[in-house]
């Protein structure tokens, strides 16, 4: 890694400007020198890389303030001290004097482009107000796209993705808006920053120093990297181009001339007894028997896979989540008769079986003890479903839509 952060010799930002960069040419110092911040705290090792570094630096009451949010002045800081150099571009803001102690960072910002004057109101900075996680994850995404232009195009990818599906609450719960999808996929895909326990991004809230500290180490290592090394960005952009994260997660193969894409959306007819019409519209594949397999295989198991889900039992299965559209021909929809119409083995009758997931997540799925109470006749309803797939070498499987499209794939 050091030789790969050497070869950066000079890295282009923005048109005409480019900056060398830096990561830790800087005087000692040490986390253990912090009276708030000992061995035992759960950021110890990153804080006191960090402020080894002199990237984060503490008080002068010798403190570290683990638990303090960090400002905007504060970011835009420890964001220019991983970078040496001498550009500056002069800034409009009416808060931000000439000795104001982060001036000269917040230029060096708006240099890099990792801050972007059209993002604040009134030509304001606000330079005390605490960042948001969805602005902390918008300067990242900024300064990856600096450091290496496929991040930027990655990140247009997801964004402008037809299919794109982001592991986040938010997704399906709203509180995060479209424009923000490819920074937030950014962070996801590459680890910088994650979401919550409970599935969410928390695009609003805040960030503490001592989170920020490990955020610094990740966007480093990030910055060393190809986004193609980062399997999880690898999933974000196929399922935003394609619909399924098939040739990213798994061992399935796909004739190109009949990838899923083809038959996305396409009426699919119940043909056996006319209940209704099914379409696919995404496919999601998660390879592992446990749940913990499970979440280091791909980066959509946790908005899917808990610990009540029924994961494939062993290797010759994998278990998919398929969210489905279905149209009842019927005033009611029997699971006998949504059963019995289906003739594909990718439309499944079972709904997601981690009651955790579905709530974390506002997934819309099929409910066992309450079933077809979701489908009304001649509505098109979208909903998750789950089951498994042969994965047996030399499987191979398939998907018709009424059209004659079709979508097949193989286990090599």
């Amino acid at each position: 890694m050091k030789n790969l952060l050497k070869s950066f010799a000079k890295v282009t930002l923005v048109a005409g400007l480019s900056l060398p960069i830096l990561f830790g040419n800087h005087a000692l110092a040490s986390a253990a020198t912090f009276k708030d911040v000992d061995s035992k705290h759960w950021a110890y090792q990153n804080v006191e890389k960090v402020a080894s570094q002199k990237l984060v630096t503490g008080y002068q009451d010798g403190t570290f303030k683990p638990s303090n949010n960090v400002t905007r002045a504060e970011f835009a800081t420890f964001l220019s001290r991983m970078f040496d150099g001498t550009d500056r571009k002069n800034e409009s803001f009416t808060d931000i004097t000439d000795t104001h102690w982060a001036k000269a960072a917040i230029n060096e910002g708006l240099a890099l482009g990792f801050i972007q004057e059209n993002d604040f109101k009134n030509n304001k900075f606000d330079p005390n107000k605490a960042m948001t996680r969805q602005e902390i994850a918008k300067w990242l995404a900024n300064g990856l796209t600096a450091s290496n232009s496929q991040y930027g195009e990655i990140a247009s990818t997801i964004q402008e993705g037809k299919y794109t599906l982001l592991p986040v609450a938010e997704y399906y719960k709203g509180g995060l808006s479209k424009s923000e999808y490819g920074n937030v996929g950014l962070m996801l895909g590459t680890g910088i920053m994650s979401g919550f326990e409970d599935g969410s991004f928390k695009a609003l809230g805040n960030t503490n120093r001592a989170e920020v500290a490990t955020i610094l180490i990740r966007f480093d290592e990030a910055m060393k990297k190809k986004p193609a090394e980062y399997k999880g960005l690898n999933e974000l952009v196929e399922v935003a181009t394609t619909g399924t994260n098939m040739l990213s997660a798994t061992k399935f193969k796909s004739p190109s001339e009949e990838s899923f894409i083809n038959v996305i959306g396409k009426n699919h007819s119940f043909s056996r007894n006319n209940s209704g019409i099914g379409t696919l519209e995404r496919m999601i594949f998660v390879e592992g028997t446990t749940q913990e397999a499970a979440l280091k295989n791909s980066i959509y198991a946790k908005m899917f896979v808990g610990k009540d889900t029924w994961l494939a039992r062993d290797n010759s299965l994998i278990t998919m989540f398929i969210e489905t559209s279905f149209t009842s021909n019927h005033d009611k929809t029997t699971i006998d008769a949504y059963t019995n119409g289906n003739t594909s083995s990718f439309i499944s009758n079972i709904g997601v079986s981690d009651k955790t997931k579905i709530m974390n997540y506002g997934l819309t799925t099929l409910d066992p003890e309450n079933w077809g109470v979701i489908f009304k006749k001649d509505q098109k309803v979208k909903f998750w479903t789950e089951s498994w797939l042969d994965y047996s070498i030399g499987s191979l499987d398939g998907f018709d839509s009424d059209d004659g499209s079709q979508f097949w794939l193989l286990r090599k």
